[in-house]
């Protein structure tokens, strides 16, 4: 009974530390943004990326279209923003009320976009299935 309750005690430790390292990276990601940094911001918003094992990144991808978006790599941007669509349900509505993407960059995205936004979000809908 013993080792069965070290090792929920041991697993739970183990994610909080792992929680907490995803916590510090998204942390320095957005510090980075915040001093203009853009590309190193997109490493580490890659590498939070990477390491969170696609739980919902739906800002994350906006955040790291932003960093695109200010180095003007508008397609990279374009193709982060299609990623939070069909992979995490960014709508439309997202596009105009969302406080993570940036105006200019949204307005452009959405030109960009218009043709292809439906099929985007079927197959994030798709995915729901």
């Amino acid at each position: 009974m013993k080792k069965i309750i070290l090792s929920f005690v041991f697993l739970f430790v183990v994610q909080f530390s792992f929680s907490g390292e995803l916590d510090s990276i998204l942390t320095k990601a957005r510090l980075l943004t915040e001093k203009k940094n853009y590309t190193e911001a997109i490493k580490e918003y890659e590498n939070y990326i990477k390491l969170s094992k696609g739980e919902n990144l739906k800002d994350v991808y906006i955040e790291v279209a932003n960093c695109y978006f200010y180095l003007n790599k508008k397609e990279a941007a374009v193709n982060y923003i299609k990623d939070a669509i069909s992979k995490y349900g960014f709508t439309d509505e997202d596009f105009i009320y969302s406080s993570v993407i940036d105006e200019k960059l949204s307005s452009y995205a959405l030109s960009v976009l218009y043709d292809d936004y439906f099929k985007l979000r079927k197959k994030y809908l798709a995915t729901l299935k």
